[in-house]
């Protein structure tokens, strides 16, 4: 598992960077602004996996209404850090340092999102079906729940050389268990270019490997023979010097 480094402590040699050099930060910003756009009118809030902070604070910044906003983060460090940072300027009110598994709430949430966490939320499908069924037992009545993910047709998972997430992470899977339940299910189908460029015009291999570890979430860098069986992965699927790694922000309501 990637170990993931703070906003500010980026450098070039880490993992981590490719996602922020990469991203068309006009594709990141018109999800962010639909994210807030559901979020706006419900006061009740909980961000399950909040990370650091950047990514809530994008939402939070662009609601309309009053709020008060919640944060579930199983990582003690991440978590103190979003406190902090985001009870600045964002109402936040309560912090839990605790996987959604094991989260115990204390009140019900008019509305519950997630932004790119549901890949390591469990490593069976019981666990994620388990988890998935908890996400809707903490909402009130009139509610909403809101899970950003990866479509199968995303780049992402195209140009690995080997699969790194069981596909009950895809939002296909999401939407259909949804369904099957009896719930109210939309998809809206987000463009996430991703620029590669710089991969693609020199022979040099080290952004290649860096990239190549954003993608397997690994700090292990790969042989040069694997480098090779990436970029030629990469150069199937690139158009106009970009992936498209697509996104789907699913909303799930009561029929």
């Amino acid at each position: 598992m990637t170990n993931w480094h703070f906003w500010w402590e980026k450098s070039f040699t880490d993992v981590y960077e490719n996602i922020y050099v990469r991203t068309f930060v006009e594709d990141w910003f018109v999800i962010v602004q639909s994210i807030a756009d559901e979020i706006s009118w419900y006061k009740n809030i909980l961000d399950i996996w909040c990370w650091e902070w950047h990514t809530t604070k994008q939402i939070l910044d662009r609601i309309n209404g009053e709020y008060e906003c919640d944060l579930l983060e199983p990582n003690m460090n991440a978590l103190a850090n979003a406190k902090n940072f985001l009870s600045i300027e964002n109402a936040i009110k309560e912090s839990y340092n605790n996987t959604l598994m094991n989260f115990i709430p204390s009140k019900n949430y008019d509305i519950c999102y997630t932004s790119h966490t549901n890949y390591y939320w469990a490593l069976t499908q019981d666990d994620f079906n388990f988890q998935l069924d908890k996400l809707i037992s903490i909402i009130n009545d009139e509610w909403k729940l809101m899970i950003l993910t990866l479509p199968k047709e995303s780049d992402h998972y195209n140009i690995m050389l080997k699969q790194i997430y069981p596909e009950f992470n895809y939002s296909e899977y999401i939407v259909d268990y949804y369904k099957n339940k009896w719930y109210d299910v939309s998809v809206k189908r987000f463009m996430m270019r991703m620029f590669v460029w710089d991969i693609l015009t020199t022979n040099s291999k080290f952004d290649l490997k860096s990239f190549y570890r954003f993608i397997h979430n690994t700090d292990i860098y790969p042989s040069d023979l694997e480098s090779d069986s990436f970029l030629k992965k990469i150069m199937c699927f690139e158009s106009n010097w970009y992936l498209d790694f697509k996104d789907d922000l699913i909303i799930i309501t009561k029929k």
